[in-house]
């Protein structure tokens, strides 16, 4: 009877028992908490949400400098697209321009990269490794605008470094290198690939020294070929830091603007407007005599929605998240 008793009294006191989350301590403690973040939410409510709030408010207006404008829907991205024929041209040049850029960062940075990471993995002298890790690394560390000039003066025309040497191997040493359409680009990746190579490298060489040398021994002893254990073993363990270097290098190559700006100053991006990129062309539109922000900031968000585009294919195509990796 006495069990009996306790079992029906049970529900009612633990029904009457004040909720610990309901508590004046925890109460306090709530209170204190959002209090220590209600700095940081500030912030990025005023410089990160309401600034893409009121950037997409003003592609849809016919704003021009600080004026707001009137109302124009889509048509600012129409003009960008399709309506406004030379605009729409130069802004699809822009795109070719950028595009180009990444896919060849892409295809000169990550295999170069992933050789001298799989090169200085292998050196058995520790010191040395890290002598020439520092030396890969250090361009990451100078300022693009250092980069810039420096790149000017070796390609200058009348006292580069570039022509002096092609003179001495007796071959035309007049080349204009700013001012030919033709060497534009290659003269875009060549400073990007000095610059950013280093920086891939670091990361997948750090990925490399994960892998359970245990791997390698087991592969050996079944007398896997060295190609057999690169797509079998190293590849495979290789995958987040591919995806991470990928998706960077290609989300930095479609937001370049300061190498550009900087490399060509006095040709505008280059003979013709052959090197200018979108953000370039965002610049442009925002801070040209007619100051068209409206159009600039629709030209913004086109830009925004490639670079989610082509960073969700390179996480759907590389397969990040599968098997258990972070």
């Amino acid at each position: 009877m006495a069990l009996l008793v306790s079992q029906s009294e049970a529900p009612n006191q633990a029904a009457g028992a004040v909720n610990p989350k309901w508590t004046w301590r925890r109460i306090k403690e709530v209170l204190a908490a959002y209090a220590m973040i209600a700095p940081f939410m500030a912030i990025l409510l005023t410089f990160s949400v309401y600034v893409l709030y009121f950037g997409f408010r003003m592609s849809l207006r016919d704003a021009q400098g600080l004026s707001d404008g009137s109302f124009v829907g889509l048509q600012n991205y129409k003009d960008l697209l399709w309506a406004d024929e030379y605009r729409a041209r130069d802004f699809w040049l822009a795109v070719k321009t950028t595009f180009t850029f990444m896919a060849g960062c892409l295809l000169t940075q990550m295999p170069v990269a992933f050789v001298l990471a799989y090169i200085l993995n292998h050196i058995p002298l520790v010191r040395l490794r890290a002598v020439l890790r520092a030396a890969f690394f250090l361009p990451v560390v100078i300022n693009t605008v250092i980069i810039a000039l420096l790149f000017r003066m070796l390609f200058n025309p009348d006292q580069g470094v570039i022509n002096s040497f092609l003179g001495l191997l007796g071959l035309p040493s007049n080349i204009d290198w700013m001012m030919n359409s033709s060497y534009v680009m290659p003269l875009m990746l060549i400073a990007a690939f000095w610059q950013w190579t280093g920086y891939h490298m670091v990361y997948f060489l750090s990925q490399l020294q994960t892998i359970d040398p245990s791997l390698y021994e087991a592969a050996k002893l079944d007398g896997a070929s060295p190609r057999r254990v690169l797509w079998r073993i190293t590849l495979p363990h290789m995958r987040p830091a591919i995806t991470f270097a990928m998706v960077t290098s290609a989300i930095g190559g479609l937001q370049v603007f300061d190498l550009v700006f900087l490399l060509f100053p006095n040709a505008a991006y280059g003979p013709g407007g052959v090197a200018k990129t979108l953000v370039a062309f965002v610049y442009d539109q925002g801070f040209s005599q007619q100051f068209l922000t409206g159009m600039a900031s629709a030209a913004g968000w086109l830009t925004f929605g490639l670079i989610l585009i082509i960073s969700l294919i390179q996480f759907k195509v590389l397969g990040l998240g599968k098997h258990g990796e972070a």
